[in-house]
């Protein structure tokens, strides 16, 4: 048998593939839900409202493979922004998914003629994969391309800085151009139930017998230097050939006793409920980037997908830099994004601020080739979620699904 630790998307993918096999497993969670870090919560008045600001795009490869799309419902952003913040809102759309909006941009002033060749080539760039630039930031590859500093204000800080969690830029550039080639060639999708649908459905492929929630795993049990099982935290132990740790880098640390994670970033969101639309369409609102302000990006998200708010109500989702010493003053944030709009902040009615202090390990240039923190790891033990790849969501549910067949190599081969 194989147990697989966390019922994040790493896990429920580990034990998906596993399942279709016919390979034993159990999958121990501590928590009493799936989802780990994508978990959808549900208010009283039915406002559904996701541990941050996250989105699943349809060019996910492996997403495609393990998900129902369908299934998800949802909406899709357009692909593009509205700038906000200097006068009258303006639009920004990608013109590989609506040909006429390179014309629309070449009169919207939202970015010099050069900038958005600029952007052309590094779209080119990042489809193409013709450029090695893992040892270099996402800001000095910009740079390195020619882009000024108003498009970092306008463009580079609020959208790939929200997308990064970074807006200091500093993320690896082969990190962001992946992501890049995302955008470029395909949408933002936001469930009918929120991110966290895409947990409840992975679960809904698993056996029920062999998940177990509000199980947390304290420990690891080795036998002659190799893991034969878990210790759960009542002193109960379970035997098994393998053992797939699916946690973040600080669980896996201390599972195994050994290793100092890397830096984490965090991301905070403000919910707010609206009475009516303050603009139309499925757009993502970027301001300029500004010390005096925590925003970063907003969106009336049920402008995507109306199932995410009781009838007649709007939800807001503004994303601040959690640091900022205005990040958790609702009543700042809100007036800050109906003055876009030249409506008034009560406009806007708090719901929610949700921290997320882990969202990412630090993924600095050359990340892919740091050694892992807790050196070789020990036989029978796996290691899969973004202690062991990239933070996106294809790349943990692509971990699972590697560690998944190595079990099952493993298992032909013995």
């Amino acid at each position: 048998m194989t147990i697989v630790v966390g019922a994040g998307l790493a896990g429920l993918t580990c034990a998906k593939v596993l399942a279709q096999a016919g390979k034993p497993f159990c999958l121990l969670e501590a928590a009493s839900r799936p989802g780990g870090r994508v978990v959808s919560d549900r208010t009283q008045e039915g406002f559904i409202l996701d541990r941050g600001f996250q989105v699943l795009l349809d060019s996910y490869p492996v997403a495609r493979r393990h998900l129902d799309f369908q299934g998800l419902g949802g909406g899709r952003f357009r692909a593009g922004a509205m700038f906000v913040g200097r006068g009258m809102p303006r639009t920004l759309e990608n013109p590989r998914h609506r040909p006429s909006a390179a014309l629309d941009a070449l009169g919207s002033g939202v970015l010099p003629l050069p900038d958005q060749l600029r952007m052309m080539l590094l779209a080119v760039m990042a489809v193409t994969g013709s450029s090695r630039v893992n040892d270099l930031s996402t800001e000095a590859l910009l740079r390195r391309c020619g882009f000024g500093e108003d498009f970092f204000v306008r463009f580079a800080r609020p959208f790939f800085g929200g997308v990064l969690l970074d807006p200091g830029l500093q993320t690896s550039a082969g990190l962001f151009l992946n992501y890049l080639r995302r955008f470029v060639t395909g949408r933002a999708l936001l469930p009918a139930l929120g991110m966290g649908g895409l947990a409840e459905q992975l679960a809904s492929y698993l056996p029920r017998e062999s998940v177990h929630f509000e199980t947390r795993v304290e420990a690891l049990v080795f036998r002659e230097e190799r893991v034969s099982g878990v210790r759960l935290a009542d002193g109960r132990e379970i035997q098994a050939q393998e053992v797939v740790c699916a946690v973040d880098e600080p669980s896996t640390c201390r599972l195994l006793g050994r290793g100092s994670p890397r830096s984490a970033r965090g991301t905070a969101v403000h919910y707010f409920a609206a009475d009516r639309a303050l603009y139309s369409g499925a757009w993502l609102c970027l301001p300029p980037r500004s010390d005096a302000s925590p925003v970063l990006h907003a969106a009336i998200v049920t402008n995507v997908e109306p199932a995410l708010a009781p009838a007649g109500s709007h939800l807001w989702s503004v994303t601040v830099l959690p640091e900022h010493p205005k990040a958790a003053d609702a009543e700042f944030v809100a007036c800050e994004v109906t003055s876009w709009f030249q409506a008034g902040a009560g406009e806007l009615r708090p719901l929610s601020y949700v921290q997320v202090p882990y969202a990412v390990p630090e993924q600095l240039p050359g990340f892919e080739r740091r050694p892992a923190p807790w050196g070789a790891l020990p036989d029978g033990l796996l290691v899969a979620g973004d202690a062991a790849c990239g933070a996106s969501i294809d790349a943990v549910l692509a971990s699972g699904e590697a560690a998944a067949k190595k079990v099952i190599l493993s298992g032909r081969l013995n």
